[in-house]
């Protein structure tokens, strides 16, 4: 029996991939957007036998469409095997620049429409008794900087909940990894995906040399998101997975400097932390 792969968020970049690797290799691929004429397309356009092994949905982060598309797969499908939860956006700025309304819809997506859509799915792969849960952070929910305040935040939230979850499910064959990526490929900095604050403090001088930066990025990172998604598919297919995958050389690298800083900081202060234990 074909595998049933769950994808959100593919009309393009990584989720697209996704999309397009799990059909080569034989799964049968249910993919979210919200233009899903223009997502069959891209999809027939890459993998002109698909046919009914492919499903495309409509579906909002709202808890109703969420239950609604979930209740659509196992009429169809019968089962769901592999989550992806890919969909997501990233929102740059100084936090004084932020409103809190602008902060609540990047959480909505993250962070709450990824945690209603895996709690959609995890009964179905508590009944069978097996399934992956991969969930897209990516390295700013590790190490942070400038003008990534929110986003990270968001990933980080992604991150503890994953590792917490996979504590949860493990003793139900179900499997859960973070895939924490570097810079990859994707329209994801073009103002199409990213979003600024509404408000802008010119006093932030950090923030337009960072978004500078951004720019120049842009197109030219180092990750490739076909590469991303055969690696996404290969730990779909692991018996055993990492709590977290980190994604390309410079995810590597920004994790080893991020442990040493944590360590050394750590110990320079092992006294004082040391201080609050009662003595008693």
């Amino acid at each position: 029996m074909k595998k049933v792969l769950f994808v959100t968020g593919a009309s393009k970049g990584i989720g697209l991939e996704v999309a397009v690797v799990a059909l080569e290799k034989g799964y049968r691929v249910v993919a979210t957007s919200r233009n899903t004429e223009t997502l069959t397309e891209k999809i027939l356009a890459r993998v002109p036998a698909a046919g009914s092994d492919f499903l495309a949905l409509e579906m909002l982060f709202t808890e109703e469409s969420i239950q609604a598309a979930v209740a659509q797969v196992l009429d169809h499908f019968g089962r769901i095997d592999v989550l992806v939860n890919n969909a997501g956006y990233g929102i740059f700025g100084a936090l004084e620049e932020f409103s809190l309304d602008e902060i609540r819809k990047n959480f909505d997506v993250n962070v709450f429409g990824l945690l209603a859509l895996t709690q959609a799915v995890l009964p179905g792969m508590r009944q069978q008794k097996s399934g992956h849960i991969i969930n897209l952070a990516s390295i700013s929910g590790s190490v942070t900087g400038p003008v990534q305040g929110v986003y990270s935040a968001t990933k980080a939230s992604v991150i503890m909940m994953s590792e917490a979850l996979q504590a949860e499910v493990e003793p139900f064959g179900i499997q859960v990894t973070a895939v924490n990526p570097t810079g990859i490929r994707t329209d994801f900095l073009d103002s199409s995906s990213m979003r600024r604050p509404e408000k802008e403090i010119k006093d932030y001088e950090v923030v337009q040399a960072t978004m500078s930066g951004l720019a120049r990025l842009n197109h030219n990172q180092g990750g490739d998101p076909t590469f991303l998604a055969q690696a996404i598919l290969d730990i779909a297919e692991m018996k055993k997975t990492p709590n977290r995958f980190y994604a390309g050389s410079g995810a590597l690298a920004a994790m080893q400097y991020k442990i040493n800083e944590v360590v050394t900081e750590i110990n320079e202060f092992a006294d004082l932390s040391q201080s609050v234990d009662r003595k008693d």
